[in-house]
């Protein structure tokens, strides 16, 4: 019998594990790092759930990881009926892993379910995804399609990563998608109504911040549409903090740009440039005097605005602008000592 839980509670007295493995034989190859078995049973609380000719897996050692199997699935949807899924874990090196993992049904056709992982000197990502042959559900009940519609390929996929090019440059991005609008919630993968996409290269110093970021959105709700939903290419934040090498103080610089795009809606781009200065001293009296001196201009323009179909989010079309500028003293005198003692 082998089992990874605890056989004896708190009092030392012998327990049931939560689940065990027990078979006619049982072998343990140190070098291989590996326990096999002939004749395997499963149980969980104490009940056998599968029974298996030959079966094997790391012994769970630090040296012990390896392919193998991984724990079984059963479950009961109202789409798909009865389910069962076994996971296979392929490591392929120290640093990238593959699990293949097909599911059955009774109701539909099999589906089959990879992800893949991978650890490098510059950082990680992975990848996944389903895919199987199946009729569309729609997504209203009105819309339902008749029993025997055609079926057709469907799936999704779903990556993400960060990596790090030196001390200041992280690239990170994610990709979300689908093939249509009920496959998750169908599956029982996701109940999310929209997926993101984006993209990021950001780099980070002592006195610097520069993002350029690009995303899309999937939209899966009923009653959106997708050439309504936005692409955001490019959107550009800067910040720069300096010291003003004229009468000190310092000096921050701020500028930020975004295009919001649409295939079949209105477009939108906007930037600005903001500029803010500040002074710092003290009076031989102590007061704390901080003068403030601030710019900003801002420009948009918008077309396409007839597309939009609510009214009231709808903007003016062309170009606009706006200027904004403001001084500032603050005078602070800060107190410390006893009173009336």
């Amino acid at each position: 019998v082998y089992t990874p839980c605890s056989v004896i509670d708190s009092k030392g007295c012998p327990k049931e594990p939560i689940w065990k493995i027990s078979a006619v034989r049982v072998e343990h190859d140190p070098v291989k790092h590996r326990i096999s078995y002939d004749g395997a049973r499963i149980s969980f609380l104490g009940a056998p759930i599968l029974w298996l000719p030959g079966l094997s897996h790391p012994d769970g050692s630090e040296a012990g990881g390896g392919s193998g199997f991984l724990l079984p699935n059963i479950q009961y949807g109202r789409d798909n009926g009865a389910e069962f899924s076994l996971p296979y874990y392929f490591q392929l090196a120290p640093n990238r892993d593959l699990t293949i993992t097909p599911h059955l049904y009774t109701e539909v056709l099999p589906a089959l379910e990879a992800q893949y992982r991978a650890l490098t000197d510059r950082g990680a990502w992975q990848a996944s995804g389903m895919l199987t042959y199946s009729s569309r559900f729609a997504a209203t009940a009105a819309a339902a399609p008749p029993p025997n519609s055609n079926k057709d390929v469907r799936g999704y996929f779903d990556a993400n990563g960060r990596f790090q090019y030196g001390p200041n440059w992280t690239l990170s991005g994610s990709i979300r998608t689908t093939t249509d609008r009920t496959f998750l919630r169908r599956y029982d993968i996701s109940r999310d109504d929209r997926l993101r996409n984006q993209a990021n290269a950001e780099r980070i110093s002592e006195n610097s911040y520069l993002s350029i970021k690009g995303w899309a959105v999937q939209t899966l709700r009923t009653n959106d549409r997708q050439g309504q939903q936005p692409f955001a290419l490019p959107a550009i934040d800067y910040r720069l903090r300096l010291t003003d090498p004229l009468v000190g103080g310092s000096l921050q610089i701020q500028a930020n740009t975004v295009a919001l795009i649409r295939t079949a809606g209105q477009d939108t781009q906007r930037a600005f440039t903001a500029i803010q200065w500040d002074l710092r001293r003290y009076t031989p009296l102590g007061q704390e005097v901080t003068l403030t001196a601030y710019g900003r201009g801002d420009v948009y323009h918008t077309d396409e605005v007839g597309r939009t179909l609510t009214a009231v989010y709808r903007g003016n079309p062309g170009w606009s602008g706006r200027g904004i500028g403001a001084l500032a003293a603050d005078i602070r005198w800060p107190l410390i000592g006893n009173f009336l003692n």
